[in-house]
């Protein structure tokens, strides 16, 4: 190593960390590839088996879909040809039984396959039997054939086709076990790696700073002698070919040097102390003339040096900039006499002060030929014994022009609107509490005008011009609000003035309503800005001192909301009941407090609105409903569904009616024997929730309720404008097995787009649809068009609103397979009313009207 360069040697032992480095990263990479792609296969065979089986149950639904019409024709001493279907049913078993996306399933849950394909074959089995029975059955018989298939085809339906979901889930569940393992496992090597690699790592830096270290510590040693004064020490690796050896030969020639220089270091002591002294002294005096020059010159306020007699003799580039004139021009008067252009009879006693006293100070304002005024304060003050005659005087003036500028500015932005150059809020504000404080007992009106949509001004024409409105209105109020009214700018588009009570207090109230009213027809005549011509429209609210508040604060607050209240209602009218208002506020307060204790207190309820099948009548499902009964009072969902919206509470309401609802289902089902579903409108505050889909089948998994009749409702405006935000937390709950479905179809912008984004399965077209189709030819075409969307969509269809029998029959018209929900059959009924209903286990069916022709 004594040939080998000193950065040679450093690149090779780099070299050698960087291979093992590599040599690190390559091997955990393999192991990182292994896994994933055994995660690859697994995940891969999963969504190909769910896909297999989404196929089947499909076209084994198409198949039963068309059984059913024809079981539907079945009549005693009628042979009908069966054939296409039972072949269609045995081509369906033998696909589930040789499918190769199932080959996984078949390992697992090979008897669940086997179950569901004989399942099939005797669907078909006993399709060919019914068939054949028809022809000699009686009518009783023939609909206990059809009750039999009907039965058959939805237990296969709900029981193997769920059952062979279920062992898909599981299969994918044992996998991804198996891989936790196996990530475990290459973790824990990952960290003994790891741990081995940093022991190596640190083992080679510190070889490698003890080698280094060790040859450079000899010469650094050495040279720590040589600065001692030991010249006469030996010097080793001179002999070394390497940056080390050239060191140390460096250090041999510094030796010889210092020996040599060590024979004049003390002659020279001797010289360099006394031109050191003299030196010194010199530097300290032009320092100190240089630093008060410089400073002089450069400092930042005006600095101006005077004689006894109060004229210039010096002054720097900063007083003659502020006050714009040169040095002769200061030096032809006394300085006090330029700066105040007052005669010498008026400046002699101030300069008498500053002699006797030594110093002086003040704001002046001066103003040089052809500039603007500026506003200094000076600072006087006397250096030496003026008595003797001997001394100086120091000027100096700050330049406050800009201070005073925005101290004026400041008040002003303080006081007043600087578009319209009314009073701001602030000042309308404190002007009205120093009213009220001066005479509590005096009362007086506040009127506060807003302009209806004044946005659209500024976006048509730009904000300058629409600040020229603002101006114009402005100007039209003032004479209105006289000087007392304290007329202002209290918001973007809002005026407020006060209205000083008559003579008679009693006529305050109508004179207020009065000059509220002669407000909005100034401002509703028509502004002339430029080239247009523009016609606005304002609302206005009044409130009286003290009818509707002790303080400006309510008063403004009362004003404040009775606007609000005139323009949703339209805009261009005077709103004069603001305390019905703020009892509206305090009603909305309170229930929103008690809404907090609904759940510990029991008050909150369920409801369920069956949704009933056209074809035949029967129940299919039911919509769980929320209902709030509190302090003996039924509030409406419109008024309490919001208030929980704007906090936590409705995740919390959902998920308690989420589990209610399916462990009364399931219990209806069980007394019952029959299917239903289950609908839950689901808010768009649950969908941000992490891992919701986990919650919900948690909890229909505890209740015993198959996620394939379970749907989540949700409505368009959940989404706002992009339905993006929550598709993966959709898809995620759609792969679990539920049923997503659209409410309100057709009452937003964007309903096709989110069928085309979101895994939606259903639709529920909303009561507006429904209201005129009866006797509105164009809403039947309306809701044609979107039966058809649906039925080429092969969504399932619910209608919502249905109140007449009028409206059932046309929509048994179009024949299509759809739910009904409404009053036409029921309202939202508790549990214990179905509990009841349900009692004997005997089926519920509504009399659903009969379109077809009798028989001649």
């Amino acid at each position: 190593m004594r040939i080998v360069p000193l950065s040679l040697q450093f690149l090779l032992f780099l070299g050698l960390q960087i291979t093992l480095s590599l040599g690190l990263v390559f091997y955990l990479n393999s192991l990182a590839n292994t896994n994933y792609q055994t995660f690859q296969r697994a995940s891969t065979g999963f969504v190909e088996s769910s896909k297999t089986i989404e196929t089947l149950r499909k076209a084994f639904a198409q198949t039963s879909n068309q059984i059913e019409q024809i079981t539907n024709n079945f009549a005693p001493g009628q042979r009908i040809d069966v054939r296409d279907q039972v072949l269609a049913l045995q081509q369906l078993a033998a696909a589930i039984r040789t499918d190769i996306a199932l080959a996984n399933l078949r390992e697992s849950a090979g008897g669940k396959i086997n179950q569901l394909a004989s399942s099939i074959d005797a669907q078909a089995q006993a399709m060919i039997q019914a068939a054949a029975k028809t022809a000699a059955a009686s009518p009783q018989e023939v609909r206990t054939l059809q009750d039999h298939l009907r039965s058959e085809r939805s237990r296969i339906m709900v029981e193997d086709f769920g059952a062979l979901i279920d062992s898909a889930n599981q299969n994918l569940e044992n996998t991804m076990q198996m891989l936790r393992g196996s990530t475990a496992s290459l973790s824990q090597q990952y960290q003994t790696l790891l741990v081995l690699f940093i022991v190596l790592q640190i083992g080679l830096m510190v070889t490698a700073l003890w080698y280094f270290n060790y040859q450079i510590k000899q010469l650094a040693d050495i040279t720590d002698r040589l600065i001692e004064g030991e010249a006469t020490t030996a010097l080793p690796q001179q002999k070394r070919h390497d940056q080390i050896g050239r060191l140390a030969r460096a250090v041999q020639h510094y030796r010889t040097a210092l020996i040599t220089l060590s024979d004049s270091r003390e002659q020279l002591k001797t010289i360099l102390k006394k031109y050191d002294a003299e030196t010194l002294s010199r530097r300290k005096v032009e320092k100190q003339l240089t630093l008060a020059a410089s400073v002089f010159e450069n400092v930042q306020e005006a600095v101006l040096l005077t004689d006894i007699t109060g004229h210039v003799t010096r002054a720097n580039t900063a007083a003659l900039e502020l006050l714009h004139c040169n040095e002769k021009q200061l030096a032809s008067q006394p300085l006090l006499q330029f700066l105040l252009g007052k005669d010498f009879i008026v400046i002699e006693p101030l300069w008498n002060q500053v002699l006797e006293q030594g110093y002086w100070s003040g704001e002046v304002t001066y103003q040089a030929e052809r500039f603007a005024p500026i506003t200094a304060l000076i600072s006087i003050k006397l250096m030496g014994e003026a008595r003797e005659g001997k001394g100086h005087v120091i000027f100096v003036l700050s330049d406050h022009t800009e201070i005073r500028a925005r101290e004026a500015e400041m008040k002003f932005l303080a006081e007043q609107d600087p578009v319209t150059g009314l009073f701001n809020r602030h000042y309308f504000t404190a002007a009205g509490q120093k009213r009220i404080q001066n005479n509590p007992s005096g009362a007086f009106g506040l009127i506060m005008i807003g302009l209806d949509n004044f946005r659209s001004v500024n976006d048509a024409l730009g904000h300058r011009d629409g600040d020229q409105v603002l101006k114009e209105i402005g100007a039209r109020l003032t004479p209105l609000a006289g000087l007392q009214g304290t007329l202002a700018r209290v918001g973007g588009d809002e005026f407020a003035f006060y209205v000083i009570a008559p003579e008679s207090p009693d006529k305050l109230e109508a004179q207020t309503r009065q000059l509220a009213q002669q407000a909005l027809t100034l401002i509703s005549q028509p502004i002339h800005i430029m080239e247009y011509q523009i016609q606005l429209k304002a609302s206005a609210s009044i409130s009286l001192y003290p009818t509707d508040g002790d303080t400006l604060d309510d008063l403004l607050k009362s004003n404040d909301i009775g606007l609000s209240m005139a323009k949703s209602q339209g805009g261009d009218q005077l709103f004069t009941h603001s305390t019905q208002i703020q009892n509206r506020a305090k009603r909305r307060f309170t229930l929103k407090q008690a809404l907090e204790k609904a759940l510990g207190n029991r008050e909150l309820r369920l409801a369920y609105q069956p949704q009933v099948s056209l074809t035949n009548g029967n129940i299919v499902g039911f919509e769980v409903l929320m209902r709030w009964r509190h302090g003996g009072e039924w509030i409406s969902p419109s008024e309490f569904i919001p208030l929980a919206e704007e906090s936590e509470l409705i995740v919390r309401f959902t998920e308690f009616a989420f589990a209610e609802g399916c462990k009364h289902i399931r219990e209806w089902q069980r007394q019952t024997h029959e299917t239903y579903h289950l609908s839950l409108n689901l808010p768009p505050k649950l969908l941000l929730i992490d891992k919701i889909d986990e919650r919900l089948v948690d909890i229909a998994k505890a209740a015993g309720l198959p996620l394939s009749l379970i749907t989540l409702e949700i409505t368009e405006s959940s989404f706002g404008s992009d339905p993006s935000l929550m598709a993966g937390q959709l898809h995620r709950l759609a792969m679990q097995g539920f049923t997503i479905a659209i409410d309100d179809f057709g009452t937003g912008y964007s309903s096709l787009a989110y069928l085309s984004q979101l895994p939606i399965s259903k639709i529920k077209i909303d009561k507006k649809f429904v209201d005129l189709i009866s006797d509105n030819q164009d809403s039947r075409k309306l809701i044609t068009s979107i039966l058809a969307m649906a039925q080429s969509l092969e969504l399932a269809i619910v209608i919502e609103g249905v109140e007449t029998q009028a409206q059932l029959i046309q929509l048994k018209k179009f024949d299509v397979r759809m739910d009904i929900q409404g009053f036409v059959f029921d309202p939202a009924h508790n549990e214990d009313y179905w509990d009841g209903l349900f009692m004997e286990g005997t089926p519920h069916t509504y009399d659903v009207p009969d379109l077809m022709q009798p028989k001649k």
